[in-house]
Protein backbone atom coordinates (compact mmCIF):
# COMPACT_ATOMS: atom_id res chain seq x y z
CA UNK A 1 0.00 0.00 0.00
CA UNK A 2 1.11 3.64 -0.83
CA UNK A 3 1.44 6.38 1.45
CA UNK A 4 2.39 9.79 1.89
CA UNK A 5 3.32 11.75 4.47
CA UNK A 6 3.43 15.80 4.96
CA UNK A 7 5.74 16.71 8.28
CA UNK A 8 7.15 19.89 9.36
CA UNK A 9 10.53 20.57 11.89
CA UNK A 10 10.39 23.02 14.67
CA UNK A 11 12.10 26.39 13.58
CA UNK A 12 13.58 26.17 16.80
CA UNK A 13 15.77 23.12 16.10
CA UNK A 14 19.23 23.51 14.22
CA UNK A 15 18.07 21.65 10.65
CA UNK A 16 21.54 19.99 10.67
CA UNK A 17 20.17 17.27 13.44
CA UNK A 18 18.21 16.26 10.47
CA UNK A 19 21.11 13.76 9.51
CA UNK A 20 22.56 13.39 13.09
CA UNK A 21 18.96 12.28 13.78
CA UNK A 22 19.23 9.93 10.64
CA UNK A 23 22.58 8.51 11.46
CA UNK A 24 22.06 7.07 14.69
CA UNK A 25 19.22 5.36 13.50
CA UNK A 26 20.48 3.85 10.64
CA UNK A 27 23.32 2.74 13.26
CA UNK A 28 21.05 1.05 14.96
CA UNK A 29 19.61 -0.80 12.27
CA UNK A 30 16.23 0.92 13.00
CA UNK A 31 15.89 3.22 9.86
CA UNK A 32 14.74 2.36 7.25
CA UNK A 33 11.98 -0.15 8.45
CA UNK A 34 12.50 -3.41 7.53
CA UNK A 35 9.63 -3.78 4.38
CA UNK A 36 9.26 -0.32 3.67
CA UNK A 37 10.09 0.74 0.50
CA UNK A 38 10.75 4.59 0.51
CA UNK A 39 9.86 5.79 -3.05
CA UNK A 40 11.02 9.55 -2.09
CA UNK A 41 12.15 11.50 1.04
CA UNK A 42 12.05 15.36 0.05
CA UNK A 43 13.13 18.54 2.30
CA UNK A 44 11.76 21.74 1.12
CA UNK A 45 14.63 24.34 0.34
CA UNK A 46 13.50 27.19 3.08
CA UNK A 47 10.68 26.51 5.65
CA UNK A 48 12.04 22.88 7.14
CA UNK A 49 9.22 20.92 5.82
CA UNK A 50 9.00 17.55 3.88
CA UNK A 51 7.17 14.94 2.24
CA UNK A 52 7.90 11.26 2.53
CA UNK A 53 6.14 8.82 -0.15
CA UNK A 54 6.55 4.73 0.59
CA UNK A 55 5.46 1.75 0.17
CA UNK A 56 4.22 -0.64 3.40
CA UNK A 57 2.66 -3.64 3.54
CA UNK A 58 0.63 -2.79 7.15
CA UNK A 59 -0.17 -0.24 9.81
CA UNK A 60 2.80 -1.37 11.96
CA UNK A 61 5.46 -0.92 9.53
CA UNK A 62 4.59 2.69 8.73
CA UNK A 63 3.82 3.38 12.42
CA UNK A 64 7.40 2.53 13.43
CA UNK A 65 8.90 4.67 10.86
CA UNK A 66 7.19 7.67 12.18
CA UNK A 67 7.23 7.18 15.67
CA UNK A 68 10.78 6.48 15.62
CA UNK A 69 11.54 9.78 14.04
CA UNK A 70 9.54 11.64 17.11
CA UNK A 71 11.38 9.45 19.96
CA UNK A 72 14.52 10.40 18.52
CA UNK A 73 14.09 13.55 19.10
CA UNK A 74 11.01 14.86 20.98
CA UNK A 75 9.56 18.45 19.73
CA UNK A 76 12.05 18.06 16.68
CA UNK A 77 8.58 17.40 14.40
CA UNK A 78 6.05 19.97 15.28
CA UNK A 79 3.48 18.21 12.74
CA UNK A 80 3.03 14.97 10.78
CA UNK A 81 -0.15 13.52 8.47
CA UNK A 82 0.04 10.50 6.94
CA UNK A 83 -2.70 9.02 4.78
CA UNK A 84 -2.96 6.04 1.93
CA UNK A 85 -2.75 7.53 -1.47
CA UNK A 86 -3.81 6.49 -5.02
CA UNK A 87 -2.62 8.18 -8.34
CA UNK A 88 -4.90 10.81 -9.03
CA UNK A 89 -5.21 9.47 -12.91
CA UNK A 90 -6.53 6.26 -10.84
CA UNK A 91 -8.51 8.33 -8.05
CA UNK A 92 -10.48 10.66 -10.06
CA UNK A 93 -12.33 7.73 -12.11
CA UNK A 94 -13.68 5.94 -8.55
CA UNK A 95 -14.57 9.73 -7.60
CA UNK A 96 -16.84 9.93 -10.68
CA UNK A 97 -18.38 6.44 -9.99
CA UNK A 98 -18.88 7.27 -6.20
CA UNK A 99 -20.73 11.13 -7.16
CA UNK A 100 -22.74 8.89 -10.15
CA UNK A 101 -23.37 6.11 -7.31
CA UNK A 102 -24.48 8.77 -4.69
CA UNK A 103 -26.68 10.76 -6.96
CA UNK A 104 -28.56 8.16 -8.62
Amino acid sequence: MLFITYWELNPEFDPSELAEIAQRLMSKKLYPVEGVNQIGFYVSTSDMWGITIEEADNEEQLAKGSMMWRLAKPGYITVMKTTPAMEAIKIIPLMMKLKKEIEG
